[in-house]
Formats: structure tokens, C-alpha cells, sequence
């Protein structure tokens, strides 16, 4: 498998690809970046990494499996042999050292449009692909790269299961239960438009109610620790290792027969392995005929295969629906 980081030059980009390369190192991996000095010595260094990942001793034959990890500029992407199997967008305009508040993704909204302009004009040299795009704000900034590719909207993903983690560990916290037996999957924007569905809440399993001030206190939790994070390690830090994790997620879901198996059997030992909650462009589905919101979605190689429309609460349908009318408004 061959997964092109376009922005790979970058703290999260950079850490996707550390994260990749060391949980599977038979994974090729090229990383896409202007920047090409520094894009050159984070592949050199991922790839000397790759050494620890190999727990035992490799023989011959293992060793003909491991992949490669390097680096080119923008302009050589169409020229990738093998072609990427899927592209992963984390290209984006530096954030400024006050980006720490709850409006910073308004902010980036206007610095990376062009941005994604041009990722959509680099990935027109090559057949379409996956793409899942973490460039903030990821539903707006998803739904302009598809706009601008013209790709079959199966194509195009955008990531949030940060907000899946996020949740889970402040209902553990809230009812002193382990963060890896609680499922409760998050739709909505990603953002203040967050959707936690706390109607298909388990616990071990089991469906649990959360009171009204719990329910605010996980949807304020998930909102605000990013801005925390960020205050107290530094804007241009971002949540870079939920972010990592939670893509190598979605790179196993859709892959599920090309890597390891069982890897992350702990992960989603509390969960259904289908769907996940991921932002695509919407054709009717919830009501929505436009922009894009994280919904469930089944995956393959291919992207998404289905979008599921679950039965949600009447509170859960009016959060989802304010969230889509923020999203469109910004298109």
C-alpha cells in the first residue's frame, strides 16, 4: 500500500507519517511538501525509525515487505510509481501564536482556502483516489476540495474521529468507567457543531443515559480541550497525536484485508468495526442536500461505500441540522 502526505513536510504530516510508518512498516509512504530540504529529513529520519518498529529480527524474505519512505515536491505527485492507493491532504498556512481561542477555525478557514485550491490542482495529475483531509476546518475545507476535484464524492473523507476520543474519554471520566468501554459515536461538524449520539451510548456494552449536565459538560469537554492543548504546548502544535492515531483507524478500516490483523482489536473491542463517523459531501442523506458533515459511513479501498442513516434523537437531528446550517453558510 502506497499513502502520499501532501503537507507531509508539516508537524501533523510529519507525525501521520511516523505514526504510519511505525505501526506498519510495510506501508510506502511519500511525503508531498514544497518544503522539500525539510520534507527530505523527516522522511530520512521516519525511515530510521522504522528499525525500532521491527520487534523481532527480520530475515530475507520479511525484509523484501517493508516499505519505503520518501520525499519529492508537489509537481512530481503525478509521477508516483506505484501511484498512492490514497492520498491524505494535512497541507496548511501557519497558525499564528494566538490561535488558541475557540474562533481559530474561522481564522483558518480564509488563510487555507488557497491552499486546498492548489492541493485540489496537484491531485488533478493523477487518477482519482481516497483523499481524507485534515486541513482545518475540515468539513468546509472537505467539501471545497471535492467541489474543486470534481471527483465521485466516495472519493473525499474527512477526518474527525478525534472527536470519538475526545468524547469518550470525558463520559469514562464522568461515570469512572475505562475511556475503552465506552462507545458513543460524534457526527456533526467538527467544531463548535459537534453531535455526540448519546442515543447508541454503550458502556461495556451495555446502553447507558448520561443526565442533561452531563450531556453539556462531554459536548463543552470536546469543544474546548483542543484550544486547551494548543494554549498550554504551543498553537502550532495542534492535537497531533489523536489526530495520527485516529487516521491509522481509518487507514485500517478501509484496508482491513491489506494490513495487520488484529492490530487494533483493543481499539474497537467496545465498537461496531462498521461505520465510523467521517465528514463527506451530502446528496440528501439526513435531510442535507450540500456541504459536508461527519455522518456514518462504511469504507473500502474505494472510500465510502455507504453512508448509513441511523435513527437519531429529536434533540440529536436539531444539533445536527444547526451544525449543517453553520457548515453551508461558509461555503
Amino acid at each position: 500500500m502506497h499513502i502520499a502526505v501532501i503537507g507531509g513536510a508539516s508537524t501533523i504530516g510529519s507525525t501521520v507519517a511516523y505514526t504510519l510508518a511505525t505501526t506498519d512498516p510495510t506501508i510506502d509512504i511519500t511525503l508531498v511538501d514544497p518544503a522539500t530540504e525539510a520534507a527530505w529529513a523527516h522522511a530520512v529520519d521516519i525511515t530510521h525509525a522504522t528499525f525500532h518498529a521491527a520487534t523481532t529480527p527480520v530475515d530475507g524474505d520479511r525484509a523484501a515487505s517493508f516499505g519505503t519512505v520518501r520525499a519529492v515536491g508537489p509537481d512530481e505527485l503525478p509521477d508516483l510509481d506505484p501511484a498512492p492507493d490514497l492520498a491524505i491532504v494535512t497541507a496548511a498556512a501557519p497558525r499564528p501564536d494566538d490561535a488558541t481561542d475557540r474562533d481559530a477555525r474561522e481564522a483558518e478557514l480564509e488563510a487555507n482556502r488557497a491552499i486546498v485550491d492548489d492541493v485540489a490542482e496537484q491531485l488533478q495529475g493523477i487518477d482519482p483516489v481516497p483523499v481524507l483531509v485534515l486541513t482545518n476546518p475540515i468539513d468546509r475545507l472537505t467539501y471545497r476540495l471535492w467541489d474543486r476535484l470534481a471527483w465521485p464524492r466516495e472519493r473525499v473523507l474527512g477526518y474527525s474521529l478525534s472527536e470519538t476520543a475526545r468524547t469518550a474519554h470525558e463520559i469514562g471520566r464522568l461515570t469512572d468507567s475505562h475511556p475503552a468501554t465506552v462507545y458513543c459515536p460524534v457526527m456533526g461538524e467538527h467544531g463548535e457543531g459537534v453531535v455526540p449520539v448519546f442515543s447508541r451510548l454503550r458502556i461495556d456494552g451495555e446502553p447507558t443515559t448520561l443526565t442533561d449536565d452531563q450531556r453539556a459538560a462531554v459536548r463543552e469537554y470536546v469543544r474546548s480541550v483542543p484550544f486547551e492543548i494548543a494554549a498550554r504546548r504551543g498553537a502550532a502544535e495542534t492535537s497531533r497525536w489523536v489526530t495520527s492515531a485516529g487516521v491509522v483507524r481509518v487507514i485500517r478500516t478501509m484496508f482491513a484485508e491489506r494490513t495487520s490483523t488484529g492490530a487494533d482489536a483493543a481499539a474497537t473491542a467496545n465498537a461496531p468495526a462498521d461505520p465510523v463517523c467521517l465528514s463527506t459531501p451530502l446528496d440528501g442523506e439526513y435531510g442535507f442536500d450540500d456541504g459536508c458533515l461527519s455522518v456514518p459511513v462504511t469504507l473500502t479501498p474505494s472510500g465510502v461505500s455507504e453512508i448509513v442513516e441511523w435513527e437519531l434523537a429529536d434533540e440529536e437531528r436539531e444539533r445536527l441540522a444547526a451544525a449543517h446550517e453553520s457548515v453551508v453558510a461558509d461555503l
